[in-house]
This record gives C-alpha cells, structure tokens and sequence, in this order.
C-alpha cells in the first residue's frame, strides 16, 4: 500500500516536471487608505459662543447700535403684553426692526426666508441670541405697524442730520416703477369679476348656513369660510378699481377692455425701465445731493410723474421736519403747475429747459396734422394786434377774440374771409373758418425757462441723474427690491419705506460707523 503511494507520487512529479511551467504570482496591490468619514445624521451637542459667530466689524453689529439710538416705543402702542399679567412675552421691537433691517441689507425680503436662516446665517443667529422669531411675528410686524415705521425713519433722519450727513439745501426728485406682488395673470375683464363675485358669494353662503351655536366649527372650517370673505371683498374692491382705471385718459383702458388684478387690485400696469409693462407701483424719492440719503419716500397708482411733485416736497416736509431750498428734477415733473407752484413754496426748481413746452408744440403740430393745415400756417404766423383784441392772420386779415380763457385766448376768423382767400386749402381745409388759440405766458415759468439757458444752472442740473437714480439701483441690485413681497397699495408704501430705511443705515455704516476717524473729525 505504501509503495503504491510512493509510486503515484513519482507519476505525478515526473508530470509536473514535463509539464508547461506556471504563471507567475500577481504584485499585490497597496493597502487602501484608511480615511475619516462625515456622518451627517448624527446629533450635534456643543457650547456656542454667541458673540465669537461673527466677527467686531460685522455690519449687524452697526444695525444693533443704531437702532438702540432710536425711539421705537410706537411699535408697542397696542402692546397687551406686560408685567403682572398673565400672557407670553412679545418680541423686543428693536430686535424685530434690526432683523428686517439686517434681511434686506443681505437681500433677504421674505420672513419665511428669514425665519429658515436663522438656523444657520451667523448675522441672524447673533442678533437673535441663537434664537427663532416665527415668520408669522416678522410678517406681522412688517406691516401692521405704518405709524411707527413712518416715525423710524424720520426718527433715522434727524440723527443722521445731528451727524451731518444731511444736508437739505438741496435736493433731488425721481420714481422708479417696483412690481406688484401679483402677476399680469391676474388680470381680470369686469365680466369675469362679477362670475367670481358669485361664485365667492356662494361659498360665503355654504360655509354659514350651520348656526355657530349648533355645533364647534373646526380651525379648517374657520380658515376656510375667512379666505372665501376676503377673496370677496378683494372682488369687490377689484370692481372699484376698475372704474377707476376706466377715467384714465389713456385710451387702451377703457371700455370693456379695461382689466384689474383680482389678487392686488390697486396695482397698475406701468412701463418699467426696460420697456416692458406690468402690474407695478410708482416709487417716489427724494435725495440729498451732499452724501445720497434718501430723505422722503412715497409711492403711488399714477404712472407719471406730473402730480408727484408737490406732494414730494409736502412729504419730505413731514419727513425730515423741512423743505428744501433747491430741488432737482427731470422733464416727467416739469409743468406750469408745478413751477408755479414751487415758486409759492419758495423752492428753487431746476430741470430741463423745456419739456411740457415741446410736448406742447408736439400737440400743437400733431393738431395741425390732423386738421390738414401746412405747417406754414401754424400759430406762429398769427400776429397779436389791437393789444390782444384781435390777431391778424397770414392773408392780413383780422380774426376778433372769442374767448379769454384762463391759460389762453381764442380768436376765430370770419367765414368770409376765409371763403374767399386763396389760401383756404392750406390754412383751413376742413373748418372753413380758422381759429387759433394763443396760449398765454405765465411770468414763472418765463422766468424758469430764462434761468435754465444759465450755464450754472444747466452744470446744477447735471448732477441730477448720478444722485437720483443711484438709491433706485441700490434699492434693487444690493436689496433685491424690484418686487413687493407684500399685496396692496399701502403694505407696499410701508416696505418701500423698511427699504429706505435699510439704505440710509447701510450709507451710515459706510461714511461713520466704519470710519470713525472720519466721524470724530
């Protein structure tokens, strides 16, 4: 047995030997590096050192100390919450004001937004003491409160004026369009409102029929019979609107073609800086030429600026406690009305040479156009005679005055004479008998037209646009405000002044708070 075995093994080495040599081993590859991993669902328990979040230079910090220095008890005129009562504590308003201020100067316009980044931002989390405010407290707060943001911001001027950042000696004047929070698809044609209307009205109806004292409404029930009210009375006040809409002189308003927000009913279709048109506000501001600050801020439906300019100096009057010697402004507020009115309230106005003047003889043209009459035979070429009883006409006839109104005089020709010239075809073809009106020239604005042709003035007015627009670009690059994040003509107006009031504390973290050297000099 044994030597069977041996006598194998032989067998099977000789074959070995005989047999096609083996493949060497493989190299062995290094060992993997050991690498620490991140568990990203595990718990986190740690100490916070509240003031080691954000850097000594930190703008929050600038925002924190100057809102200590306001007054902003007019945020706690209908506080219910106080000591020796029961009830919960209610957020500090110099907290809640320093957090919108900081949220907009970090482009941060929505408190839902807010509320999320307080979990993280290092801004946020030191102000709040690594705190939450509910959006709900931000939103309300935002808001409810018009009064006290009006006396913020002009509590904001007159310390900026103790400081001498502002100077009221001069200023300027300018609108920027802002969009509504609704969107063109809100739109609605007065038919399709009243459907609504109905149909809100319906809901109303089947939400109320159960008497309150039958049974407990539930919160849902109750939220949903509030919504269908207010989605009504915001039907309602669109119907409003819409006639309002209608008495616009622009033609493509009215008629049954004129439309309204259901969502935002007092927003307004306006043309923005790029050309295009949507649902928007009209922004008014007014800016001290000295550091940029704004001073007065208003908003409004109308989407020129002709009637803005008067109650522009009004405002900042009320604003920043005075008006101004010197107001700069573009052509969109140059009327006779309002350099009239300037002139009353002893304001200096500079703007354009002329510009309610070339729309004029733009209409004026455009009439002549119209009427067939060549442009030889435009008002200019009427000669005022019998010291403004009578004008005499191109042929050299007497035309007598009808009527001395209260901006200019008509004077009308005689059939006759115009039957029988021969320059009837040009000068009258489809009246028969020419009447002209000459308008009459108001010493004011005589006088504004004289002292714009001034160079000095002209190198005054050059300065307008770099002040009066640069807030605007501001307010919508750095901010991020070119849409209202609240509904309505009167939250917007609030935000526009939260936005307002956020610039001119970032102006004064620029020119003091950072340059304290500067300060003390």
């Amino acid at each position: 047995m044994v030597m069977a075995e041996q006598e194998l093994l032989l067998v099977i080495e000789s074959g070995l030997e005989k047999g096609p040599p083996l493949a060497p081993e493989p190299p062995k590859s290094p060992p993997a590096a050991r690498l620490k991993g991140v568990d990203r669902n595990q718990s986190y328990w740690g100490a916070v050192s509240i003031e080691e979040l954000i850097p000594a230079d930190h703008v929050v910090r600038a925002i924190w100390e100057l809102t200590g220095k306001l007054d902003l008890s007019g945020f706690l005129k209908d506080n219910k919450s106080v000591e020796g009562k029961q009830g919960r504590e209610r957020w500090d308003p110099r907290l809640l004001a320093s957090v919108w201020v900081y949220a907009y100067s970090q482009g941060i316009g929505a408190a839902r937004e807010i509320e999320r980044q307080m979990e993280y931002e290092p801004g946020l989390r030191w102000l709040t003491g690594n705190g939450k405010v509910n959006y709900h407290s931000l939103s309300d707060f935002r808001v409810d409160h018009r009064a006290a943001v009006e006396r913020l911001f002009s509590e904001l001027l007159g310390m900026l004026s103790r400081e001498g950042l502002i100077d009221l000696s001069e200023v300027t004047q300018d609108g920027t369009k802002i969009r509504a929070a609704a969107g063109g698809s809100s739109q609605r044609r007065e038919k399709t409102l009243q459907e609504h209307i109905q149909q809100a009205e319906e809901a109303v109806r089947k939400l109320g029929q159960e008497d309150e004292a039958e049974r407990v409404r539930s919160r849902k029930e109750a939220a949903q019979k509030r919504a269908a009210e207010e989605r009504k009375a915001r039907l309602e006040q669109a119907v409003k609107e819409l006639e309002e809409i209608r008495k616009s002189p622009s033609k493509r308003k009215k008629g049954e073609q004129a439309r309204v927000s259901e969502t935002e009913p007092e927003a307004r279709v306006m043309k923005d800086g790029q050309g295009g048109y949507g649902l928007s506000y009209n922004v008014q501001t007014t800016t001290e030429t000295k550091y940029g600050l704004l001073v007065g801020v208003g908003i409004t439906q109308q989407g020129n600026d002709y009637y803005q300019l008067q109650p522009a100096v009004d405002r900042m009057e009320k604003q920043a406690g005075q008006k101004p010697g010197r107001i700069i402004v573009d052509g969109g507020y140059i009327t006779d009305n309002n350099i009239e009115a300037m002139v009353e309230k002893q304001v200096e106005l500079v703007g354009p040479e002329s510009s309610q003047e070339e729309r004029r003889e733009r209409n004026e043209q455009q009439s002549l156009t119209q009427a067939g009459i060549a442009k030889e035979f435009g008002q200019q070429f009427f000669v005022i005679i019998e010291d403004g009883k009578a004008v005499q006409c191109p042929a050299g006839k007497r035309m007598g005055r009808q009527r001395n109104a209260k901006n200019y005089t008509e004077y009308q020709a005689s059939r006759t004479d115009c039957e029988g010239c021969m320059n009837g075809a040009q000068c009258c073809p489809k009246s028969g008998a020419r009447i002209i009106k000459i308008r009459k020239e108001k010493t004011a604005v005589k006088a504004y037209q004289e002292r714009m042709r001034e160079e000095a003035t002209k190198a005054i007015y050059r300065q307008r646009g770099p002040v009066a627009e640069f807030p605007h670009a501001w307010i919508k690059e750095k901010l991020g405000l070119r849409k209202f994040h609240v509904r309505g003509l009167i939250k917007a107006g609030i935000e526009a002044l939260w936005a307002a009031v956020t610039y001119d504390i970032q102006q004064w973290v620029r020119l003091r708070w950072r340059q304290p050297a500067v300060a003390a000099a």
